[in-house]
């Protein structure tokens, strides 16, 4: 089985709005790793969504995607993450509980925000935009 790579929300808005980057990065990924985001990116995306065909966009675009849902460990992580960094860092929520869903399946993760996770230890960040060659 591949491995597991998380995916953060500014890469799939980039991806649907068929910016290069984004969708040479997934084409690359895809070819190495699974794809997967967390549940927090799901409705991430749909906060965005203003009408009925909005939704089918997003539905579309993570219907290739598997999706992980926040478990009773990645929240206790997400917790103490905040706890750890929140003053020194700004840290938010959402960004806390993405950053612990990969770290507790031990997968990889990129986004294109690279500054609100680099300091995080233990997180495996790829570099964006991610390249084969």
């Amino acid at each position: 089985m591949a491995e597991l790579v998380l995916i953060d929300t500014d890469i799939l808005i980039d991806f649907s709005f068929d910016k290069a980057d984004a969708i040479q990065t997934l084409a690359d990924l895809e070819s190495k790793f699974l794809l997967s985001i967390s549940v927090i990116t799901a409705m991430e995306l749909y906060c965005g969504c203003r009408s009925k065909k909005d939704l089918k966009k997003v539905d579309e675009l993570l219907a290739d995607l598997h999706i992980e849902f926040v478990s009773k460990s990645m929240s206790e992580y997400a917790l103490n993450l905040m706890k750890k960094f929140r003053s020194s860092h700004g840290v938010e929520i959402n960004d806390m509980l993405i950053a612990a869903t990969s770290m507790v399946l031990e997968s990889k993760m990129i986004t294109k925000n690279q500054k609100h996770y680099k300091f995080l230890p233990d997180l495996d960040l790829l570099e964006y935009p991610f390249s084969l060659g």
